[in-house]
Order: structure tokens, then sequence, then C-alpha cells
């Protein structure tokens, strides 16, 4: 064979093993290439997963804070209704009021016993008080609502008039009614819609039925001394 012959056929078998490794180094370059694609594909379906699956965490705290806020919302104003809804305890005979004198002088303290003239009440009260303090049995009397009822451990009694009242008048003001009267501050007396409490429970006043500007004892309760 002649020698450029061969020469040609040497040549264009490097040529062709060249083609063949640059072909193989094309493909493992696009086969790396695709590779790093469906990594990156994967890594972002991850990340996007890892969002989703977070903002669906955060929706359902969310909204479990909201039904807990909620609750308790719903339990504050629940219990709020039940303090609204229970009713106040009435005042009893042993509950003295701290003090009636009005911060405001306009202010009557006696208004809720149908009193519509405190100075007027004050000045028959304390001249009760004077009366009793001077043991004037017919003063004391002319103080007196009849018929006047009379209460101990025992029973209820009535006295009709006047002239009863002074016959009964050492049994029914006592030593102990005529101490809580005497001793009675104008400042702390009780007052509620029966009228004006003296001491515990031992007397009541209230204004007259007939003439409201008149004042005067209504019940004596002796069993409250008693106890």
């Amino acid at each position: 064979m002649p020698k450029n012959h061969e020469f040609g056929n040497q040549k264009l078998s490097r040529r062709l093993s060249l083609t063949a490794i640059l072909l193989t180094l094309t493909f493992v370059a696009l086969a790396g290439c695709g590779q790093d694609k469906n990594a990156e594909t994967s890594n972002t379906g991850s990340s996007t997963s890892v969002m989703e699956n977070g903002a669906d965490a955060n929706r359902s705290g969310s909204a479990q804070n909201d039904k807990a806020t909620k609750e308790s919302g719903n339990a504050e104003n629940r219990s709020n209704d039940a303090q609204k809804s229970t009713p106040s305890v009435p005042a009893t005979s042993s509950d003295a009021a701290s003090s009636l004198t009005p911060s405001n002088p306009s202010q009557n303290p006696f208004e809720v016993a149908g009193i519509q003239d405190p100075k007027a009440f004050l000045n028959t009260f304390k001249a009760l008080q004077k009366a009793v303090a001077d043991n004037d049995k017919e003063k004391v009397a002319n103080y007196i609502f009849y018929p006047l009822r009379v209460n101990d451990s025992e029973k209820s009694l009535t006295i009709p008039n006047k002239k009863d009242f002074i016959a009964k008048y050492d049994q029914i003001f006592t030593d102990a009614i005529r101490e809580a009267l005497v001793n009675q501050k104008t400042d702390d007396l009780f007052v509620n819609y029966q009228g004006v409490m003296v001491g515990s429970g031992e007397l009541w006043l209230r204004r007259g039925t007939d003439n409201p500007k008149l004042f005067g004892v209504f019940s004596i309760n002796l069993e409250t001394v008693a106890n």
C-alpha cells in the first residue's frame, strides 16, 4: 500500500477518535446539567413544600389563638353578665351606714325614707334625744306615732295612745333604749325605705303619713337589746 494512503488512513482514524472523545464529553456534560436541574427542581419543590407547611401551621396557630381569644372573651362576658344579674343583698338592721353626711349640702340623706326636709327631721331628732336625756316622759310622748309597736323576744305589744305610753314608759324606754337613742350620732343614722334606724334597730322613726312635716317613733325593738 502506498505510504500516502496509509498516512491518510491514520489521520482519519485520529480524527474519528477525537470526535468520539468530544461526543463523549458533550454527553457527560449534558447529563450533568440534567442532574443539576433535577436537583434544583427537587430543592425548589422541597422549599415550596416547607413554606406551604409553615404557612398552614401559622394559619392553624392563628385560628387556634383567635378561637381561644374568642372563648376567653365569651367567658369574661358570661362572668360579667352573671355579676350583673346577681341581685344586691338588702341592708338589715345591723348594717348601719358608716356616714350619712352628704358631700354636697344640697343632697338629702333621708330622701329614701320619704323625708323631704332633712333639717326639720334632724331638729326633731335632737329634740327627742334631749327629752329622753332629761327623762321628760310628756315630751317624749309627743314624738311618738300611735299606735306604737313594741317588740320583745316573745311577743309584740301595741301602745294605742299617749296615756298608755306614759303609763308604760319605763317598760318601753329601758336604760338600754335610752342609751342607744341619746348616744346616736346623726351622721351614723341608717336609712332605708322603712324609715330611719337608731342604734342596732332599737328605735325606728319615719315621717307622718298625713303630715309629712311631722316625724316620730313608730317602732321599738326590745329584743335587739336582749341579743
